[in-house]
């Protein structure tokens, strides 16, 4: 039994979809697959019962959850018991914020701190928010307004949100002729604003497609593919698509949650840049 196949096992228990978990992960279905049935066969029990939704823990695979967690957990601190001297910052993210925000502030925190190694992980906000009360991260920025008991929330930044379309889209009456393009996390708030403007203009339901990366969406519209909701940041310079702003959508906001035993040293100085990042925007 290797740590690799407890962690992906604690993936898949989590998410309860081994299609999810490889995507979280990064493998192929198959690799989760043949980790799981390994461990099965190992432990000469059934852990996981298949299902149309997913898939779900058998009562040994509750037993080996529980014995993962313990595990892992103990792993985890094994290691960074003997990276204590080195310096790190473990920042979870969601996938939006990830793709349009942090790469610039991490270039401007590695000019002021060459030393620190950075990891950013962007995994499901629940997830995440579970890691970050186990200090397994070090903070975690999110677009999403969810309280998590785990940490304390340091930073609160309101995002204007854009309704984007192909460049010939003049009128908000040819924007909705074309399909909807979002994000598959449910989840998300720009997907949950965009399809509730939809309802208010549109009885019939959306024609969605459904892309992971901010850039993938950017495309798609600027080739004429649907249109979308983004933050304005992320549009900075654009010259191939249109942007109407609609009073009526929602704002969101850009949250930084910090363990709570985190020093305000280890973490103002990646607030402040993001900060100064979005007032540039």
């Amino acid at each position: 039994m290797e740590s690799l196949e407890l962690r992906i096992f604690r993936e898949v228990a989590y998410v309860k979809s081994i299609t999810k978990a490889a995507e979280n992960m990064g493998y192929v279905q198959s690799n989760i697959t043949a980790h799981i049935k390994k461990l099965e066969t190992e432990l000469n029990t059934t852990l996981l019962i298949r299902n149309n939704k997913g898939v779900t823990l058998t009562h040994d695979g509750e037993r080996l959850l529980l014995q993962a967690e313990k595990i892992i957990s103990l792993l985890d601190e094994t290691s960074r018991s003997f990276k204590s001297s080195e310096k790190s910052l473990k920042i979870g993210a969601t996938q939006t914020v990830a793709g349009y925000l942090l790469p610039q502030c991490l270039m401007k925190y590695k000019n002021k701190f060459p030393d620190v190694s950075i990891s950013v992980y962007t995994l499901n906000q629940n997830i995440l928010s579970a890691q970050l009360g186990k200090g397994q991260l070090d903070c975690l920025i999110t677009n999403r307004s969810q309280d998590i008991i785990q940490g304390k929330q340091v930073f609160q930044y309101p995002e204007e949100l854009l309704l984007i379309a192909p460049i010939s889209c003049q009128y908000l009456d040819e924007v909705l002729r074309y399909p909807i393009i979002t994000n598959g996390i449910e989840s998300c708030p720009y997907r949950k604003i965009l399809l509730n403007w939809w309802y208010l203009h549109q009885s019939n339901l959306p024609d969605i497609i459904e892309l992971d990366t901010v850039e993938a969406i950017l495309k798609l519209v600027s080739n004429g593919g649907g249109f979308s909701l983004l933050p304005k940041n992320v549009l900075c310079g654009r010259q191939d698509i249109s942007t109407f702003i609609i009073e009526e959508l929602q704002s969101t906001s850009i949250h930084m949650w910090v363990a709570k035993d985190k020093h305000p040293s280890e973490y103002t100085a990646l607030k402040d840049i993001l900060e100064e990042e979005l007032e540039s925007g």
